[in-house]
């Protein structure tokens, strides 16, 4: 295990082709090779005190060894009654942005802050909210049957679950439509076609029922299904999550295990028109701005919106709707769901009723920011941030991040009254109107983005922490092997170091995805960040399940609470008091060579010639590896001036993927090397329904040099 990082990227390597000499590794494991005989920094062991003067991004010496004292002082504190009791004191009700129970959460984490000496204050925002008045469904025929639409079993219904209310579609339009009843699989063009081959006519004002599931990478793709659904002149819409996708084919169900169960779903957007990708993030009725309190917002109808009711129901209800559909068998098993049933697509005589009216208005949000100043470079700062707002109670989702956050805060607590001092300033931030589309930490890029680019370091996101093993480090590729030592410290829930689980199929660090604040951080403003914790299957997500009760299934004990808070204080606390950032390059070309071998792989790319674009990486994996080891040299020497240079050709180097004037097809956007998923512009290009060519060539030479900068960066 103490090589395995090497190890990995030494495979990694060798199999594409990068440095066939690599493949030969010494017999002694301690000291790896790199390129040319050229000896690479042993990966983190998962003894928790080997080496313990040496630190990456530290020079080794005195106050590496003062260091790991204060994080053995620091690892103490986390506790399950602690975190129990902040879960309490935040997920007892469900608190959707922009209530009086946000609002209350808000204050307890102000004021939390504040007791343990952070300099603690709310930021209002004004942004737009959505939320269901009226939602009804009924089958009017074979036979008359009012359908339930909230969560839980009707026979044993708990207060929670009736207080959360019925799962809906944040986009839904309004609409009260009586029709029959269609079957649609994906709801693809393709199923559109599908249809129209076995000659089922789905009349003008029906009702489609749709089952969630399928991965594009195609941009349009989400465009490409609402324009189905205008051009077929449909009315209203159905959707839920298939058992299959989410249920007993999965696992054990709710509430013995992780998975949906038959009365569980959930609250999402839901479709519209437009293209995600291509517009300004944030609260569409103020398009690219910070929503600041007297700002005058667009109005609903001035904005892309649906028109068509759509409705997310439980499998309970999605099971009785398929089985009264009438007509012809479903075509192939490529449209089955995992009912146990003969199903069918409909041909007419299944009729609903279906009612929707949204609320919609402005709302105020807020943001609580507190910061605990540093004590030799103030104006350099690592946030840990996580939303605060929740679909309905949000235990886990957000619950379990903020509780972190309120953890480490309590353990900084702890060591500042025994003198203890962060050299850079460590700042908590409780993001507010995430769940609307993480409008608080977006809000705040639009308003303070070249402030924040300019002083936040690093960027640590603590958002739904706690939902069973396996345990992962979803960080910036260059943080890797930061984050690597950090899980060779830190004990897991078999009382291992974390990194001690780690498999060549199964490693502990991924590239970041989506879904949460990082998103801001790392893609819009460029700041090393990451998103680390216990991620499992998570069925309960955004629906009534998500409880304090629920956290008895997904973190009993609250073992999870406490691991993800000792990770994420060691972590804070050593990007607080590193020299520079503490990067390793090798990492970005390896992965970035392994997403281009999936991409290759594309029917859209067939053709291009993706030779030039691997030689470079190539050449940037080879480069990085000698860097590497000279940061490792520098660390172990204790040079704080030479890891100092080091570390800022190595922020240059990563410096060079963010584009100043934004994506090619976004100017919010700034990171070519990845967006969510890898290669964004090329993406975005290879479906392009004009100027391909073009637009795959401008993005290939884009990448190319960058590349190259990056190279010269570190040579």
């Amino acid at each position: 295990m103490r090589a395995l990082g090497v190890v990995l990227l030494s495979f990694a390597l060798v199999a594409l082709g990068i440095v066939p000499g690599w493949a030969h590794l010494p017999s002694d494991m301690n000291q790896p090779m790199g390129p040319a005989g050229v000896a690479a920094s042993p990966a983190p062991t998962p003894d928790a005190r080997a080496n313990a003067d040496s630190l990456i991004g530290w020079p080794s010496g005195p106050r590496v060894t003062a260091e790991r004292k204060w994080e053995d002082e620091f690892l103490r504190v986390p506790s399950p009654d602690n975190a129990l009791a902040i879960e309490e004191k935040l997920s007892s009700v469900p608190h959707r942005a922009g209530t009086q129970a946000d609002y209350a959460t808000a204050l307890f984490v102000r004021d939390r802050l504040q007791a343990d000496g952070f300099d603690a204050r709310l930021v209002p925002y004004d942004v737009f909210f959505t939320g269901p008045i009226t939602e009804s469904l009924a089958l009017v025929a074979p036979q008359a049957v009012t359908l339930d639409l909230i969560e839980g079993d009707p026979a044993h219904r708990t207060a929670g679950e009736r207080l959360a209310g019925p799962p809906f579609m944040e986009n839904s339009g309004d609409g009260d439509v009586t029709a029959p009843l269609f079957y649609l699989n994906h709801g693809d063009p393709d199923d559109w076609q599908t249809l129209d081959d076995l000659h089922v006519v789905v009349p003008p004002g029906s009702v489609v029922i749709e089952r969630l599931g399928g991965f594009s990478r195609d941009p349009w793709a989400a465009q490409r299904k609402w324009d189905e659904l205008k051009k077929r002149k449909v009315a209203g819409l159905i959707v839920y999550y298939d058992p299959v996708s989410d249920g007993v084919y999965g696992g054990e169900p709710w509430p013995n295990g992780n998975w949906k169960n038959n009365f569980m779903a959930e609250r999402i957007g839901g479709p519209q028109p437009g293209i995600g990708a291509f517009t300004p993030p944030g609260d569409p009725t103020l398009p690219g701005q910070a929503p600041l309190p007297g700002i005058k917002h667009l109005d609903y109808q001035d904005i892309p919106h649906s028109d068509i009711p759509e409705l997310m129901v439980t499998q309970s209800v999605a099971r009785a709707l398929m089985r009264s559909l009438d007509g012809s068998v479903l075509p192939d098993e490529s449209w089955h769901d995992g009912f146990e049933m003969v199903e069918r697509v409909g041909a007419g005589a299944t009729r609903v009723h279906l009612v929707v009216k949204m609320e919609r208005k402005v709302v105020r949000i807020w943001n609580v920011i507190g910061r605990l100043r540093g004590a030799i470079k103030p104006n350099e700062i690592v946030t840990i941030g996580s939303h605060r707002d929740a679909m309905t109670f949000g235990a886990i989702d957000p619950g379990s991040g903020t509780t972190v956050m309120m953890q480490v805060a309590d353990g900084f607590k702890k060591l500042t009254d025994a003198n203890w001092k962060p050299d850079r300033t460590i700042e908590i931030a409780s993001w507010d109107g995430h769940e609307l589309g993480l409008y608080g930490s977006l809000s705040r890029a639009y308003a303070e983005g070249p402030d924040l680019r300019k002083h936040v370091v690093q960027y640590i996101n603590t958002d739904q922490l706690t939902t069973g093993p396996p345990f992962v480090g979803s960080m910036s590729l260059e943080l890797w092997e930061f984050g690597r030592e950090i899980a060779a410290l830190v004990k897991g829930l078999d009382g291992r170091p974390l990194l001690a689980s780690e498999t060549p199929k199964k490693p502990v660090m991924r590239p970041p995805g989506g879904g949460s604040d990082h998103q801001t951080y790392i893609y819009m403003l460029g700041v090393p960040g990451s998103s680390t914790g216990y991620y499992g299957h998570f069925g309960a997500h955004h629906t009534a399940e998500d409880t304090i009760e629920g956290l008895k299934t997904y973190d009993p004990g609250m073992k999870q609470a406490v691991i993800t808070a000792q990770y994420t204080g060691v972590q804070a606390m050593r990007a607080a008091g590193a020299e520079r950032m503490p990067l390793r390059l090798t990492p970005v070309p390896t992965q970035l060579l392994l997403d281009l071998d999936a991409f290759a792989r594309l029917p859209q790319l067939a053709g291009v010639d993706l030779k030039p674009l691997h030689g470079e990486l190539a050449a940037y994996a080879f480069a990085a590896a000698k860097f590497d080891h000279q940061l490792f040299l520098a660390e172990r020497a204790g040079d704080a001036s030479a890891l100092d240079v080091l570390e800022t050709k190595a922020m240059l180097a990563r410096d060079v993927f963010w584009m100043p004037d934004g994506l090619a097809y976004n100017k919010y956007w700034h990171t070519i090397d990845r967006n969510v998923l890898p290669y964004p512009e090329l993406a975005v290009a290879a479906f392009a329904p004009q100027d391909r060519e073009a637009k795959v060539k401008a993005a290939l030479d884009r990448l190319t040099a960058a590349i190259d900068r990056a190279i010269a960066a570190i040579s």
